[in-house]
């Protein structure tokens, strides 16, 4: 399981979703690595299509790396805070840089991959309309890249830095989900505590 947090903010409610939701898999036996977006250096794509047509990426950074862990994964989680009704840049920058998998030769790479969507958003009301967007956009993606969606967790009314505190109910949730998604046979390998 690879973990792909596109939060800005250093502890904040995402990152702390995604904790809970790595003690979950762990205590299921699963494995699960994070990348967090902020400590990389993803440049943007600047459309030479070099990818779309000789199968190659014409930027030289730390995206090339992440390509290899991307395809050695079965499971992807995106996590992010939903910003303007979509992903932090971050995230989106990196999913424009997945565009390297439309090329013939690298498609069969994330085809079939499983994902999950885990978000957090200040909204509390009308959830259904102000996380629309997001998931149209990950549906589109999954979409085209062939990745199969097995759910998304959505935590609301976590505007604040430490929100979660007063949400204990989410943690619990976020643990949970890792626990049923961590289990080995669901794309994992089982973990040791050393």
């Amino acid at each position: 399981m690879l973990i792909i947090n596109g939060s800005t903010r250093e502890n904040g409610n995402t990152d702390r979703i995604i904790r809970h939701f790595v003690r979950g898999v762990r205590e299921a036996g699963g494995q699960a690595a994070q990348i967090k977006l902020r400590d990389k250096n993803i440049g943007q794509c600047v459309g030479c299509c070099e990818c779309r047509e000789k199968g190659r990426c014409g930027s030289d950074d730390d995206m090339t790396g992440l390509r290899r862990r991307i395809e050695r994964s079965g499971l992807l989680v995106f996590a992010s805070p939903v910003y303007w009704c979509e992903v932090t840049g971050l995230l989106k920058t990196f999913i424009d840089r997945l565009y390297f998998y439309h090329h013939p030769g690298n498609a069969a790479l994330v085809a079939g991959k499983k994902s999950l969507v885990v978000l957090t958003m200040g909204e509390a009301d009308n959830i259904d309309y102000e996380s629309e967007v997001v998931l149209e956009f990950f549906r589109r993606v999954f979409s085209s890249l062939k990745i199969q969606w097995l759910d998304t967790l959505l935590f609301p009314a976590l505007m604040e830095k430490g929100d979660l505190i007063k949400k204990p109910e989410f943690s619990r949730i976020a643990f949970e989900a890792g626990k049923k998604y961590g289990k080995p046979g669901r794309g994992q390998r089982r973990y040791r505590k050393k």
